[in-house]
């Protein structure tokens, strides 16, 4: 039976906002239920040493994470009446770099609509000197695909303007400013902010969550706290993943707008808690009238990157 107009209207406004993380979190963002999301450039005013960054060395470790996600909070106007799924992430290190596959699954539940089963396969390759990126996105609804990106980049510095070039839709290409990072440059960014004590990150990132990929983020970087061992910490994550687990994690609340959008308004916020060695143990999605929750349910070493000697 069809659905009422309505319901199908709040249906689509609720999926154009939702987001899942293809890349976990800090790694630059954008994650969400029926298209994707990374995240960021430098802020106005603010100079950053792309190169420098880029080929310091990398804060984060190999990893395999798995993440189950619920619905934190829905105004009565968002029409949701729950959320529920789980994403895994498998973060390697190469030898001059970093590749990314992460699946999620969500399954979204409506007042007034039928649900919706979300699933998002993401697969990305990126050189630390910010100079080469490819991914390949593709989002399901109710098992049918919906949209599939294939792209590449290749510049010959982060500091000039490129294009983003996809195979898939063919012929189609985005638009990169200089001084766009890529999504675990980004993430490596914040940590070393972090670590130098910095407050405030604002870029633009090139996500790689299918077309218009590209993101200005806002982030406000708290001071890295000690954390109870067992907070967050999955209860039979066993010996292997113990030795991932630090004593403090840093807070992080992400702004994303569109890239020209300079707006007091985020389409979203990120909020998490990530460890200094770029392992995020939370993660909470408000897109204002709804927020969804993630938590870190089992997490493991990946081998270290072979030389490329």
């Amino acid at each position: 039976m069809p659905l009422p107009s309505r319901s199908a209207a709040a249906r689509r406004a609720v999926m154009s906002r939702l987001v899942v993380m293809p890349r976990l979190i800090a790694a630059g963002g954008r994650f969400r239920i029926g298209q994707g999301i990374l995240g960021c450039v430098v802020a106005a005013g603010t100079a950053l040493a792309l190169m420098p960054a880029a080929l310091a060395a990398p804060h984060s470790v190999p990893h395999r994470a798995h993440y189950a996600m619920s619905l934190l909070k829905a105004q009565p106007d968002a029409a949701i009446a729950g959320v529920a799924g789980d994403m895994a992430v498998i973060f390697d290190r190469a030898c001059d770099g970093w590749s990314v596959l992460q699946a999620s699954r969500m399954e979204i539940d409506f007042d007034e609509a039928e649900p919706v089963v979300s699933d998002i396969l993401f697969d990305s390759e990126e050189s630390d000197d910010g100079t080469r990126f490819r991914f390949r996105y593709e989002e399901r609804e109710n098992g049918e695909s919906v949209e599939l990106a294939i792209a590449h980049l290749d510049r010959t510095s982060p500091d000039r303007p490129s294009k983003l070039r996809f195979a898939n839709p063919p012929g189609v290409t985005e638009s990169v400013p200089a001084g766009a990072l890529l999504p675990t440059a980004h993430t490596e960014r914040l940590l070393q902010a972090a670590e130098a004590g910095e407050a405030f990150i604002r870029a633009e990132v090139l996500t790689g969550s299918g077309q218009d990929s590209l993101s200005f983020v806002s982030a406000h970087i708290g001071r890295p706290t000690e954390i109870a061992a067992d907070q967050d910490w999955p209860s039979q994550a066993g010996e292997a993943a113990d030795a991932l687990r630090t004593a403090t994690v840093i807070p992080m609340r992400l702004a994303f707008f569109k890239p020209d959008d300079r707006s007091e308004t985020p389409i979203y916020e990120l909020l998490y808690q990530i460890q200094p060695n770029g392992v995020v143990r939370r993660f909470d999605i408000d897109y204002g009238e709804f927020a969804i929750s993630a938590r870190l349910v089992s997490v493991e070493n990946r081998p270290a990157a072979e030389s490329c000697d």
